[in-house]
């Protein structure tokens, strides 16, 4: 308790005025988190864990007060209530880290679920990590606090607490990546090769700059990133996942024995990075989200010539086949089969694309671009009518939401086969691709080629 007292003592005067102040202790061996929420106002009558069934880590969960005694508290399936508070209260409680740790327990990597009381609030809500060990540091992906020098001071942004993130605390290699207006805040744990650091970090910043030249944009926002090396895999990316969870954020798990032509050749990045261009969809429009990324991969991938064009409509051609073949007679919005999902959802986007050349001067890129510069920020998760809604009015055209309704939604995988055939890409009887260079040449090259 005296050493919580002689840290809320060094506060800024400006930071004390906060609404809400979150201050946390790591622990010097990385084994418990200690918590304290103070506020110069009432602190708010609701909290609650994005995972009821973690609440076994939490303990010594206590309310002080100046008017009344210090009190201790219990969750209720992972949710406090408080009756009443009074200025100057604060809440404490303890995170039990050891299930967290990793890299032979040099590191924590916990999801924010786990382990943060979630205030019920509009309050703004600032959150600080202090170390025992001055030699740990810490990933979020949260806002920094711009007025404090501080690299550990965070805006928390309001979200459904139900959404993961994660932060990683402990020996992290922070570096931070600037492509144009965009920042990268990777984080790397796992490894102490300095050459492996330097390549993964090209690495991701080579993807990055590959869908900023050839989209015309990265997004323009901070996004954590986290690599995590493991042990030897069957591919150099073998897990990797976008989390929106407090803010943009992409987790690669990356085999540490690969040689780095390998992460190149791998499809990995190109898509979680691609993800970065949708807003928060809601779980049955996710479709949305894995299609634009699977159409982005094969066709940046080709554009940055990772892959020939022609590999590029090979793969799109069989990746279509394979979403038919899983078609269980559900539209995509219904289906839980992910090739059918994964790919239907391509075939909308490519559908999207060519209709775009075809009957304006817009591309899909262009569309998408404007998207990110206007409304990815916008509160609120996006069903696919609202997504393509805002689209349409981008583009000034019917496009995306007609093909929402009539080829998305009303039959279970859309009929994308006169669209290639338009581009003059059709397969033989046993399954081989054909390509007609007298027919859809230039769009042909327009969306494949380099």
């Amino acid at each position: 308790m005296r050493y919580w007292i002689c840290i809320l003592c060094l506060i800024p005067f400006s930071y004390a005025y906060a609404s809400i102040n979150y201050q946390v202790l790591v622990n010097k061996n990385l084994k418990q988190l200690d918590v304290k929420i103070c506020s110069d106002k009432n602190l708010p009558n609701q909290y609650a864990l994005g995972r009821s069934s973690s609440s076994q880590n939490l303990k010594s969960l206590t309310r002080h007060s100046h008017s009344k005694p210090t009190k201790k508290l219990k969750l209720y399936r992972g949710r406090l209530y408080l009756s009443d508070t009074f200025i100057e209260d604060c809440i404490s409680y303890q995170i039990d880290l050891t299930k967290s740790l990793v890299d032979d327990n040099k590191t924590v990597l916990i999801d924010n679920r786990d382990w943060l009381l979630y205030p019920k609030t509009t309050q703004e809500v600032k959150i600080q990590f202090h170390f025992e060990n001055p030699e740990h540091k810490i990933s979020t992906p949260w806002p920094k606090v711009k007025s404090n020098k501080s690299r550990s001071h965070y805006i928390l942004p309001r979200y459904p607490k139900s959404q993961s993130s994660k932060i990683a605390i402990g020996k992290v290699h922070l570096e931070s990546v600037i492509i144009k207006n965009a920042i990268l805040e990777i984080a790397l744990i796992g490894t102490n090769n300095e050459k492996r650091v330097y390549e993964y970090i090209k690495w991701i910043k080579d993807t990055a700059d590959i869908l900023d030249m050839h989209t015309g944009l990265f997004p323009q926002r901070p996004v954590q990133i986290i690599l995590a090396a493991t042990g030897a895999q069957r591919e150099a990316v073998p897990w990797a996942e976008v989390q929106r969870g407090g803010g943009a954020s992409v987790h690669f798990y990356v085999d540490e024995f690969r040689d780095i032509n390998d992460f190149y050749q791998d499809w990995t990045a190109v898509h979680e990075l691609s993800h970065l261009y949708l807003p928060n969809l809601k779980t049955e429009d996710l479709w949305l989200s894995e299609g634009l990324a699977t159409y982005y991969q094969v066709i940046l991938r080709a554009k940055a010539k990772i892959t020939t064009s022609s590999k590029g409509w090979e793969r799109l051609l069989s990746g279509f086949n394979r979403g038919k073949r899983a078609d269980n007679g559900l539209n995509l919005r219904q289906t839980n089969a992910t090739q059918h999902y994964y790919w239907g959802g391509t075939a909308y986007f490519f559908m999207a694309d060519v209709a775009l050349r075809t009957h304006t001067n817009q591309t899909l890129f262009s569309v998408m671009n404007q998207f990110v510069n206007c409304c990815i920020d916008e509160a609120g998760q996006w069903s696919a009518e609202r997504f393509t809604a805002k689209l349409d009015t981008i583009s000034q055209t019917s496009i995306f939401s007609e093909l929402l309704e009539q080829q998305a939604l009303a039959r279970s995988f859309p009929n994308v086969d006169p669209v290639l055939a338009k581009l003059g890409v059709t397969q033989s009887f046993w399954g081989r691709i054909r390509i007609n260079d007298d027919q859809g040449h230039e769009m042909r090259k327009q969306i494949m080629s380099p």
